[in-house]
């Protein structure tokens, strides 16, 4: 990787850690509460010290001298951080690529930009992430246009995976005056987090017409993403939850194909090109309109975070020794960490045969509840997740993130630089007490 300097900045050039990774190494790059033990970073990540050092760099030299800052140099330099993420996603062309605040927000562009049709379909799976699920039911409200959600009983081969989204498809574009305009899918679905053979769904999917939005949430940082082998038709993935880039960050990219799909960000802003301007008639050259500029500035906000990616990949590169280094041993410690929990549990590991699901940093472990009388009462299993997580947090300084699934609650754990299997086997311990308890009810009485 290329380090790209700003004459601006100044940058320490910072040693391997001799620290291993683990809860030393939490203590040593990280700045977590004394009394927090991180066992979620799948939700919304974090930074290490050092990258909160440049940050904080970047929004003092902002606050000096807000005008050039924002106004003459923000661009070029958003430029350079572009380009190293689009380096690291093999996109060839860094205006492809464009930031937004968070996956959300590159999705939802999607769906607010194309132009529905009558008889189009959105093809998806009824996991895709929940305001994404949303942004379709606005897009049923306000366009009109249909959503397919395949009910899928997870887990799954990826073979089955593969086979009931195309079988879906077909099925839809053999109805008269319809067609799948857009099929959603996941690198990695957030609840329960599962893997997905996304590298075999998005060709399979293009092949039956429809144009493909991945939803890379969980994608850069996590598991190889290579957009020159992949070629979505959008893509989509947070830099800020397993990069170590400051919140909130996400590359959003369109191949130059798609760009005149996308003719406004959200929210509409200074660059947005009107085919005919207030007042006047038709005009404009459509085509003509730059479409990273376009994303560069959407209205005064604080945007000094995408400013860091060359300083996580120094923090990734230098500190941890490389991507091999963090990807090993996020993997085992997930692993190993699951079945140390699904034995204290008592439980089991999602999986199945044939299935990518656990190729991965998250892990899906039962929980020893069941519904039903004498056990939770369905009535109020709606309530403890939330009960889980500020129960956790409240005595034991751990938020448990938690789903019900077909009538089971999973624990989804997440690996990190910073986690050991000693952490999550106090968390198994606290979260079975907890199980206990809400078997008798204290999740009901508050």
């Amino acid at each position: 990787m290329t380090v790209i300097h700003h004459p601006r900045e100044k940058r320490e050039t910072t040693e391997t850690s001799s620290v291993p990774f683990g809860a030393a190494f939490r203590k040593a790059h990280f700045a977590f509460g004394e009394h927090y033990t991180p066992l979620n970073h799948g939700s919304y990540g974090t930074v290490p010290v050092c990258v909160r050092q440049a940050h904080e760099a970047l929004r003092a030299e902002a606050d000096a001298a807000p005008d050039p800052f924002i106004a003459l140099e923000f661009h070029a330099r958003l430029a350079e951080q572009r380009a190293i993420a689009a380096k690291v996603l093999n996109c060839p062309d860094v205006n492809e690529l464009v930031f937004v605040p968070n996956a959300t927000t590159g999705s939802d562009t999607v769906l607010k930009n194309l132009v529905w049709q009558e008889g189009d379909v959105v093809l998806c799976y009824d996991l895709i992430y929940g305001s994404l699920g949303l942004g379709l039911s606005w897009a049923e409200e306000a366009r009109g246009v249909k959503v397919h959600v395949v009910k899928v009983q997870w887990p799954v081969s990826d073979d089955e995976l593969v086979t009931v989204m195309v079988d879906a498809a077909r099925q839809i574009n053999a109805e008269p005056g319809k067609r799948v305009r857009l099929a959603i899918v996941d690198t990695i679905i957030s609840m329960p987090g599962i893997r997905t053979p996304f590298e075999r769904l998005v060709p399979a999917l293009q092949a039956e017409g429809a144009l493909v939005l991945v939803d890379g949430a969980h994608g850069i940082g996590h598991v190889d993403i290579d957009l020159s082998t992949l070629k979505p038709d959008f893509f989509v993935t947070n830099l800020h939850k397993w990069l170590f880039v400051p919140r909130g960050c996400a590359a959003f990219y369109v191949p130059k194909k798609h760009q005149a799909l996308i003719r406004t960000t959200l929210p509409t802003s200074h660059m947005f090109k009107p085919k005919k301007k207030l007042g006047a008639q038709a005009e404009g050259d459509e085509a003509a309109m730059a479409f990273a500029e376009m994303f560069d500035f959407t209205g005064t906000d604080d945007r000094t975070a995408w400013l860091c990616v060359q300083a996580a990949l120094d923090f990734r590169n230098n500190v941890c020794g490389g991507e091999s280094a963090i990807r090993a041993y996020c993997h085992k410690v997930a692993q190993e960490s699951a079945a140390v929990v699904a034995e204290i549990m008592g439980t089991e590991i999602m999986d199945t045969p044939g299935s990518c699901i656990r190729d991965c940093y998250l892990v899906n472990i039962r929980l020893p509840l069941e519904l039903g009388p004498g056990k939770v009462d369905p009535a109020y299993a709606h309530t403890v997740s939330d009960w889980f997580k500020e129960t956790g947090i409240r005595e034991s300084g751990m938020y448990f993130q938690t789903v019900l699934y077909r009538g089971l609650w999973y624990w989804r754990i997440s690996g990190m630089v910073y986690v050991e299997v000693e952490d999550f086997r106090r968390g198994a311990e606290v979260l079975k007490g907890l199980c206990e308890r809400v078997r008798r009810g204290e999740h009901i009485k508050g």
